[in-house]
């Protein structure tokens, strides 16, 4: 029998890696439903999410110590204010083994340190744990190899998007932060192309290939973000099936809960959308030979 986040759970500890570190990752999509995942798994009884989305260790390691050291000051200072906090923001209340991770997370030592990273888990418990980044989209074959050899009963995830689609989505974001100049428009498009890191991102199906390569078939699990427009009840399912969690638990938040549903977003246009799938043409024939399924429709744009 589950039990709630509060404590680690009850489950066989035969059925999750006791080996140390995360049981599973989600390494990506970037803008292709991350956060809807986080936000499914984190109040599941039989799961413990850290506090913190996205730890960015093995891609930007350091990144996010700011971030945890105002989590533990409000943590420390009144735990019942912060978790109120929360509570109104739907972010489940933290607990004991929540504030020991933003210890830890705070006094790992700069770079990447696998072993200091692994130690980051210590206190799931039986509970599944795992990371949300879907920065690990971007990472070299060497570096999936050392975390593939390092945790070897280690489920990774990946969500994938139709890449015009998923383009768009990463440029209105990087709209509404302000650090684009210029209009919603193709050339703006076109520089943002250009940028450091952009195209990267948007070449899902080498992500998938290089993780693919390093995992088990049956511990990498690839679903399409059409999916979770669709049907996300049935997604939900799903991924926690393949994750090892009840999918039949009492959820506490609705199987379509968006928590960016009211970002303003520019529509896409049907010249806009044309300018996109030509950058972005051998990427979707790529999608459509990597992945099949869904994404042999995303192939028809380019």
């Amino acid at each position: 029998m589950s039990v709630g986040a509060g404590a680690p759970g009850s489950r066989d500890a035969g059925t999750v890696s006791r080996s140390g570190g995360p049981d599973f990752l989600c390494v990506g999509a970037q803008k292709a439903g991350t956060q809807w995942l986080y936000d499914q798994l984190a109040p599941h009884p039989d799961f413990w999410l850290p506090p913190i989305k996205e730890f960015h260790h093995f891609d930007l390691p350091g990144s996010r110590r700011e971030l945890a050291e105002g989590m533990l000051a409000r943590a420390e200072a009144d735990l019942d204010a912060f978790n109120a906090f929360r509570q109104q923001n739907r972010r489940r209340a933290l607990v004991e083994r929540d504030v020991a991770f933003l210890r830890k997370f705070v006094a790992m030592p700069p770079g990447v340190d696998i072993e200091a990273y692994a130690a980051l888990f210590d206190d799931k418990g039986a509970s599944i744990a795992g990371d949300v980044t879907p920065g690990y989209s971007i990472l070299e074959p060497g570096v999936i190899g050392t975390i593939a050899a390092r945790f070897p009963d280690l489920k990774v995830v990946f969500i994938a998007r139709d890449p015009v689609d998923r383009f768009w989505s990463a440029f209105n974001m990087r709209l509404r932060r302000g650090d684009l100049k210029g209009r919603a428009d193709i050339r703006s498009v076109e520089r943002f192309a250009a940028r450091e890191g952009v195209m990267s991102r948007s070449r899902q199906s080498v992500t998938v290939r290089r993780w693919r390569e390093a995992i088990p078939a049956d511990r990498f699990a690839l679903f399409f973000f059409d999916d979770l427009v669709a049907d996300p009840a049935t997604l939900r399912r799903e991924v926690l099936t393949f994750l090892g969690g009840s999918p039949d638990a009492a959820a506490t938040v609705e199987a379509g809960f968006n928590r960016k549903g009211d970002n303003e977003k520019v529509p896409m246009d049907a010249a806009m959308q044309a300018a996109i799938a030509r950058i972005l043409a051998d990427e979707l024939k790529a999608c459509a030979a990597e992945f099949g399924g869904r994404a042999v429709a995303w192939a028809r744009r380019g």
